[in-house]
């Protein structure tokens, strides 16, 4: 199954339009906006000023959510108010559990959002087999409760939003297909096939999860099977859960970003344990780039930059997580590739001829430190084992060789002890020498390097026992490819061919690959897919550094690194990563190990799962987080919950270690798991009977 039209190009998938209100959302209409109130939806005055702070900032669309029939009947003040003082933005009712109150909501708001797990079931956590027959009668359940507001949304030309959320599947899906992306696909596509029965199609649908991997694989996974039933309803983007700070923006472009790289998604919410208003300028920046692909694309009618000429290229699968298999690399401090953990690289930006002021900068880059408080973002302050595990250097000159030499010397001298990357490129000559002291080889083969220089490279290496990255950067290819834009994939292909030919002329494979920054503009994911899927096709399974270079903006580039990086590493490809950006070394560590975090593959620090609160909410959801993340913050590789309440309690944290829900007003219940295990405890003691329970589970080590 295909999930993308094309997996080397940027193609925005074709949906049909579906309207919520006046403004449009999926076709050729740019990727919507859109957020969610933290207000009591029953607090008329509240609500509405928060939504026209959202509007003020530019939100195209603001969910409210309606708990109860109450609550849905208020949206019509709400909706009245609103017009009043002339704002227009289109509401959605939010509805969990009481499909009661979405008739009553679709009298007032544009849209309606539903979440097929709990619409008609409530969630036992029952394990049963379903004959036929059984399964049959389960829908013709469902389809009693969910027609008459699939009728009322098609009479009073409503939208509607089918959410599946992982973890708040109801029982018959996960008997049937498990709490697998599988599971989440089938959940919708058994309420789209009630609405088409009625010939409704104002449909949007969504695949949220709090892991991005999940996330990515379920909306992939949707993709494909519209394409094959003829389907074409766009797009909800989302990441639940995904927390606050630079952790949750992290972790939602992870999520988010991967798709909209592939051209999946129409309209996205960035979900941030903050105020809501914060969300809207995260989620434009994040949608910028892609809107303004899309709009490029249709100047060009659609033209192909990279062509694969019938090259043989090996994908991963792209619906289940599988890392790739690569031979394994040695360095003196540890290896690379071959299950071992994605490792984190700099470049020292500072002359090495200063010793002092590069010693010092070293120093800082490789002896972990308690994190920076970044006011923005607001990061904690609890001690991270971010450390840079080897560092690039750059010599282009017979004198800086010597120097370089001399630098490694003092580096020894003063006890910091790093593998150096060396790039030699412009004195190819000196491999020797660099062979010597270098821990890895570091050449661009440019397109007419000759036969013999890669050979002499390969033969010091081969010496000395040391690494070489061959790194294809875009002067790889001369002065002409610098001018004329996209380099043609093939071009790459046939230049890894020739330097595949050298190392088995000389029977030496202790290599990596790696892409230069400058290699495309836009994304490095494509010609990054092609280096990988080339290599394996040809049976050359090296390990892979994945190199980011940018010159953003930090608030930028952790969405697009996070984008990009992450959107390779949940496809298995990518063993070091290296981002390139004009940064304090300790913000491009923490960036880097948050994205290994985020995508699961490098646990660094305590998995925080909280929402982003709503009208639901028993207590100060924000304050909240911050303080139980000042008290657990150091119990790595543990997964902690923070939920505000049941409905996005024991389903949504899904696979949290702990978790810390709202029972009712200042009342907080418990989890292992999924199991509820204290119920009620008043939230002045609840902080500490968490500890408790964790203590209890044997996973808490003292601070």
């Amino acid at each position: 199954m295909k999930y993308c039209k094309d997996m080397f190009n940027y193609q925005r998938r074709k949906t049909r339009v579906v309207y919520v209100g006046d403004v449009g959302v999926g076709g050729d209409n740019p990727i919507r906006v859109q957020s969610m109130t933290i207000t009591d939806t029953m607090d008329t005055k509240s609500t509405v000023e928060e939504i026209i702070r959202l509007y003020d900032v530019g939100c195209e669309i603001v969910r409210v959510t309606a708990p109860s029939i109450r609550e849905a009947e208020n949206l019509k003040n709400i909706k009245d108010k609103l017009h009043r003082l002339g704002i227009m933005v289109p509401l959605v009712a939010d509805i969990h559990y009481t499909p009661n109150a979405a008739l009553v909501a679709a009298e007032y708001v544009e849209k309606v959002r539903i979440n097929p797990g709990n619409f008609a079931d409530k969630k036992k956590f029952e394990q049963r087999e379903y004959t036929d027959g059984e399964y049959q009668r389960e829908l013709e359940r469902i389809e009693e409760k969910f027609r008459p507001l699939v009728l009322k949304c098609k009479v009073l030309k409503r939208a509607m939003r089918i959410g599946t959320n992982h973890g708040s599947l109801s029982d018959r899906i996960m008997n049937q297909y498990g709490d697998t992306p599988e599971g989440m696909v089938e959940s919708a596509l058994e309420f789209v096939r009630i609405c088409q029965k009625y010939d409704y199609h104002d449909i949007i649908l969504s695949m949220k999860a709090s892991n991005p991997l999940v996330a990515i694989q379920a909306y992939r996974l949707l993709a494909a099977r519209m394409d094959e039933l003829g389907m074409d309803y766009p797009f909800h983007l989302g990441v639940t859960e995904a927390g606050d700070g630079e952790e949750g923006r992290i972790k939602s472009a992870v999520g988010i970003g991967s798709l909209l790289e592939d051209g999946i998604g129409d309209t996205v919410r960035v979900s941030l344990t903050e105020d809501p208003v914060a969300e809207v300028p995260v989620a434009f920046r994040l949608v910028q780039k892609y809107n303004q692909l899309n709009y490029q694309a249709k100047l060009t009618s659609g033209s192909i930059e990279f062509e694969l000429n019938g090259e043989n290229i090996k994908l991963p699968n792209p619906f289940v997580y599988t890392r790739r298999e690569t031979m394994k690399c040695d360095l003196v401090y540890h290896k690379l590739g071959s299950g071992e953990l994605p490792r984190v690289e700099l470049s020292l930006t500072e002359q090495f001829t200063d010793y002092n002021s590069a010693l010092k900068k070293v120093s800082e880059m490789i002896i972990p430190s308690k994190d920076n408080q970044f006011n923005i973002l607001g990061q904690s302050n609890e001690a991270k084992e971010y450390k840079c595990e080897t560092i690039h250097i750059t010599v282009d000159s017979e004198n800086g060789l010597l120097q370089l030499h001399e630098f490694k010397n003092a580096l020894i001298a003063n006890g910091l002890f790093v593998p150096l990357a060396i790039d030699f490129t412009k004195i190819p000559n000196s491999a020797t020498e660099i062979s010597k002291f270098a821990d890895r080889l570091v050449f661009s083969p440019q397109w007419n390097t000759d036969i013999t220089t890669l050979s002499k490279i390969l033969y010091s290496a081969q010496l000395f026992g040391k690494p070489v990255e061959w790194k294809i950067s875009r002067t790889s290819f001369g002065e002409e490819a610098i001018i004329n834009g996209p380099i043609q994939f093939n071009a790459i292909g046939e230049l890894i061919e020739r330097v595949l030919k050298t190392c088995e002329e000389r029977d030496y494979w202790n290599l990596i690959f790696s892409l230069s920054g400058d290699l495309n503009g836009t994304s490095i994911v494509k010609p990054y897919r092609y280096l990988a899927g080339r290599l394996d096709a040809l049976g050359a399974n090296f390990p892979i550094l994945l190199c980011y270079c940018t010159n953003q903006s930090y608030e930028t580039v952790i969405l697009d690194a996070s984008a990009q990086l992450g959107s390779l590493l949940c496809d298995g490809i990518g063993d070091a990563i290296h981002i390139e950006a004009d940064m304090a070394s300790s913000d491009l560590l923490r960036l880097s190990y948050n994205i290994l975090q985020a995508t699961r593959l490098r646990i660094s620090k305590t998995e925080f799962i909280s929402c982003p609160s709503c009208g639901r909410t028993l207590f100060d959801l924000q304050t909240t987080t911050e303080r139980i993340k000042s008290k657990t913050g150091h119990l790595k590789g543990a997964k902690i919950a923070i939920m505000g309440c049941i409905v996005n309690g024991p389903g949504e944290m899904a696979d949290a270690d702990f978790g810390y829900v709202g029972a009712g007003p200042k009342k907080v219940n418990l989890f292992v798991g999924k199991e509820c295990v204290e119920r009620n405890i008043p939230e002045n003691i609840a902080d500490e009977r968490l500890i408790e329970l964790i203590k209890s589970q044997g996973k808490w080590v003292e601070p």
